[in-house]
Order: C-alpha cells, then sequence, then structure tokens
C-alpha cells in the first residue's frame, strides 16, 4: 500500500481560495500526477459550482470540501478503496459529500449572504 498522505495536502495548497468549477475537477483528474487515478466533483449549491469534490488516489479516496468559514479546501473524509469497485467508490465518497453539505448547510447560506453583502 502507497502513502497518499503527502501529495492531497500539498496538492490542496494549489487550489484557489473559493468553490471550483467542474472544468477545474476534471483537470485534477486527468493531471500528469501519476497518484492520481481520477476527480469527480459533486455539484454545489450555486449551478456550475463545484464545493466538494472526490480525489481518487493509489490506495485512497479523499473527499476534498470547500470551507466558506475559512475560505479553503480541505479533506473532509478520506477511505481506502484500492479493493472497491469504481462504484461502491464513488457511491461511499457520495455518502460522505451528502454528509458534509447537510453538515455545512447554515455555514454555506452565511458566508453566501456575507459575499452578497460585500457587494
Amino acid at each position: 500500500m502507497t502513502d497518499d498522505s503527502d501529495t492531497a495536502p500539498t496538492f490542496l495548497s494549489s487550489l484557489p481560495n473559493q468553490p471550483i468549477t467542474d472544468d477545474i475537477v476534471k483537470q485534477i483528474g486527468e493531471s500528469d500526477n501519476p497518484k492520481i487515478r481520477g476527480a469527480m466533483g459533486f455539484p454545489g449549491s450555486s449551478p456550475g459550482v463545484i464545493e466538494a469534490f472526490l480525489l481518487n488516489m493509489e490506495a485512497t479516496t479523499y473527499v476534498i470540501v470547500f470551507d466558506p468559514t475559512v475560505d479553503q479546501w480541505r479533506v473532509y473524509d478520506s477511505f481506502a478503496s484500492e479493493d472497491m469497485a469504481h462504484e461502491q467508490m464513488v457511491d461511499r465518497a457520495s455518502e460522505l459529500a451528502n454528509e458534509w453539505f447537510a453538515d455545512s448547510f447554515s455555514d454555506r447560506i452565511a458566508a453566501t449572504d456575507e459575499t452578497e453583502s460585500d457587494r
């Protein structure tokens, strides 16, 4: 089993301090990094905006989320996925992303309100 822990935190620092588009998630999944097997976005609260996505690495899948309280991306959760079928991995990551969307709903609404009041 390989260790992906160094790649995920390094990767996070390269993301912008805001939600991203599905095109950016696609670019991440198709990157030349040999440890990255793929990425898939979960639609956010606004059309065309990704606030959570899965990052499938060699042995681990990460659910990466945008934390509006600190304006940065972080790992919400991760799980060993090397022995999972693709559909199982996507289903597990979707469950975790949905959990985060439910848990962070009020924070994301507050962040949207603050952004709109700054205009």
